[in-house]
């Protein structure tokens, strides 16, 4: 089994706009049925980081050197991050941008 950490916010797009900051360099973005790169990032916080975008948004993930590290399917309520960036998720809701909840996934 395979851990993972399920993110509850209500304020996606600040949580973007962190992750995007956090996250911009030497990453692949997945947002619906594109792809993007880091030189993408600017104009994905530009046109894609409202509420009202990410809300209709049914498929995300952002990986690094293939590897998944956030991700959602069919709607960001169901946000999860790979345990290896548990201190980003720490660090954003000692800032009250998230809650998060450790669990089993099993892949």
């Amino acid at each position: 089994m395979k851990q993972l950490i399920g993110i509850e916010t209500t304020r996606y797009s600040e949580f973007f706009r962190r992750l995007f900051e956090e996250y911009a360099e030497g990453v692949t973005i997945e947002i619906g049925s594109s792809r993007y790169s880091s030189a993408d990032v600017p104009s994905l916080l530009a046109e894609w980081c409202s509420n009202a975008e990410i809300c209709q948004t049914q498929h995300f993930r952002l990986l690094r050197a293939g590897v998944e590290l956030f991700g959602f399917h069919d709607h960001p309520r169901e946000l999860f991050a790979a345990m290896s960036e548990r201190s980003f998720v720490e660090r954003l809701q000692t800032e009250q941008i998230l809650r998060y909840r450790v669990y089993d996934h099993v892949v």
